[in-house]
């Protein structure tokens, strides 16, 4: 009995040194002298990419085929085709911070959803440079501004925000949550659930602006140009928001690896170029239902 359990001993060692020596034998690992957090993505063969469970278009959505598309899969995809590996898509987040949050606790290796920077959020993970930048905007309601002028000086935004019954519609969980917080301190900041939800908030009346980023006000008055006799747009030329990867903390070697992996492809993306993008996607989904028979 000794003798057999010291001969399965031994194979059981040579099976592991085989493995280990294979292993040491890759020239894709071993020989290049890959970083740790580098080696740990090539080895187990795909990146794994937290993207927000809702579509964004044209930052990440589902074409007329069923299949992910925009600027944050085509990103991803040449992130992963340059470290060599496959590129596999996790869209449990429910939320932009959901998705820093699966970043943060290791289950992904890197978070791609149009994600703001915040102080708040960088406590958690590493941000990269920005691969978009444009600036923050709002949408406000004609109506209750007219109100509002009629009964205080108004000629900053600061002005028109002064007061509490300034009411600004915010998406819950979101970066412009602390953005106006901190820009307008003195007006009622109101968390809801969608943009959508929103949206309809403000064109009842029940809001007196929305804020976002411009990317978002001008999609929307580009698809609805009947809401231009409602809804006031204002871009604000002095902030900025600048759109992110988000790393764990502990891979700082493929934090630095992906910020050359961006200057050296040139990957920045203006307001411009994102609704360009933005309205190929919508010309797709016109043509797709022009093809359609509703007999």
């Amino acid at each position: 009995m000794q003798g057999l359990l010291s001969n399965k001993k031994m194979i059981l060692f040579q099976f592991l040194y085989t493995w280990v020596a294979l292993a040491n034998s890759n020239p894709s690992i071993s020989e290049k002298n890959y970083s740790q957090d580098i080696q740990d993505i090539v080895i187990r063969g795909k990146l794994v990419v937290a993207i927000l469970k809702t579509d964004n278009p044209p930052f990440f959505m589902t074409n007329p085929e069923g299949k992910l598309e925009g600027i944050d899969i085509e990103l991803s995809n040449k992130i992963a085709k340059e470290l060599g590996v496959s590129l596999e898509i996790n869209r449990t987040a429910h939320t932009y911070d959901e998705v820093v949050n699966l970043v943060a606790s290791g289950e992904v290796d890197l978070g791609v959803s149009k994600l703001s920077y915040t102080d708040e959020r960088a406590k958690k993970v590493l941000y990269t440079k920005p691969y978009a930048i444009f600036r923050k905007a709002m949408l406000v309601n004609r109506l209750i501004y007219a109100g509002i002028k009629r009964h205080r000086n108004v000629e900053t935004l600061i002005d028109l925000f002064s007061k509490f019954d300034s009411k600004i519609g915010v998406v819950k969980r979101s970066s412009y949550v602390d953005f106006a917080r901190n820009l307008f301190p003195n007006a009622s900041i109101n968390e809801i659930e969608t943009w959508d939800q929103g949206l309809k908030l403000l064109q009842e009346g029940k809001l007196l602006a929305l804020f976002r980023d411009e990317i978002e006000t001008r999609k929307f008055l580009l698809s609805r140009p009947d809401a231009n006799l409602k809804l006031l747009s204002l871009i604000i030329k002095s902030q900025e928001d600048s759109i992110r990867m988000v790393v764990p903390r502990n891979r700082l070697h493929f934090l630095l690896w992906i910020n050359g992996f961006l200057e050296t492809n040139q990957i920045k993306y203006d307001a411009n170029l994102i609704l360009e993008k933005n309205e190929k996607y919508l010309q797709k989904l016109k043509d797709l239902k022009s093809t359609i028979d509703y007999r």
